[in-house]
């Protein structure tokens, strides 16, 4: 395929963006559009707890703590998603204040992947190690998508 890792994740985080165009709980598809944001940020945060940050925890410049902190991240959306998606359509409120904070808390968690994250990994790992990273995610996607089964 000979796809970076890292923009293999650029991918993800746009098509997250594209999904969350006509994401909002007014919408009557909101259901359907927030099942389908739940297995695509799953997937996504699947990959980069599992085959990225380990790579990239490897190298001596990059902090466990700032790993631990994109991870913590991960659990946080996901707790978010679920209870969002425990929400019936008649608490309005609280599904409109669950997702606003998950919008927030992506639009941060993407920001800091996006200029801190994946441009260290880029200077730290070869173009090879990128490439072989991103054969990987895309290798195993839907084996992923079948095992979160969300």
């Amino acid at each position: 395929m000979k796809t970076k890792a890292t923009d293999a994740l650029l991918s993800d985080h746009r098509m997250i963006n594209h999904l969350m165009k006509d994401w909002s709980p007014d919408n009557p598809r909101f259901e359907k559009l927030t099942q389908t944001l739940h297995r695509t940020i799953v997937s996504h945060a699947w990959f980069e707890d599992q085959i990225f940050l380990p790579a990239v925890q490897a190298e001596p410049l990059i902090f466990r703590r700032f790993s631990e902190e994109v991870v913590q991240e991960h659990q946080d959306i996901d707790s978010l998603l679920r209870m969002l998606r425990k929400t019936s359509a008649d608490q309005m409120k609280e599904r409109a204040c669950y997702a606003l904070q998950l919008r927030v808390l992506l639009e941060t968690h993407f920001a800091k992947e996006e200029d801190a994250l994946f441009p260290l990994a880029e200077k730290l790992l070869t173009e090879e190690g990128l490439i072989l990273l991103g054969d990987e995610i895309h290798n195993r996607r839907e084996e992923v998508r079948q095992f979160l089964n969300i």
